[in-house]
């Protein structure tokens, strides 16, 4: 709903699912200016996800709180992609992450250690998601 600006019951229906279901599990992720107007989305939740960041000591799973910290996130491995592919700017790209943190770890811009990860092959993890199932 927040990235394509759908209304809930567009977003629902193309996830099918009930719009009740989706109140009754994630509600606090939507508001109503009034009784009978349409719900539309939070600019940020605080729901909690598994996602994979990277440390010195390679890629850990952590628990990263909040929708802001999870597009953080997601930028910040765009531009690794952008920087192990050596793509023109990408450099500034990712120096644009220096000192923010993710889960409590802080995210690496330092070329050296990255090259240092990239040859121990600790750059190679797939999704940024935990796998629930495995």
């Amino acid at each position: 709903m927040r990235r394509e600006n759908r209304s809930l019951a567009e977003a629902t229906r193309l996830e099918h699912i009930k719009p009740s279901t989706f109140l009754r599990h994630l509600g606090s992720a939507v508001y109503r200016s009034g009784p009978g107007k349409p719900w539309k989305a939070a600019k940020a939740d605080r729901f909690s996800a598994r996602m994979t960041v990277l440390t010195a000591q390679g890629p850990t799973t952590v628990f990263v709180r909040g929708s802001r910290e999870r597009t953080r996130l997601a930028r910040y491995d765009i531009a690794l992609r952008k920087w192990r592919a050596a793509e023109d700017g990408a450099d500034k790209e990712l120096m644009a992450f220096q000192g923010q943190t993710v889960g409590g770890h802080v995210l690496i811009t330092d070329p050296t250690l990255l090259i240092q990860l990239e040859e121990a092959g600790q750059l190679d993890f797939d999704s940024l998601y935990f796998a629930v199932g495995g």
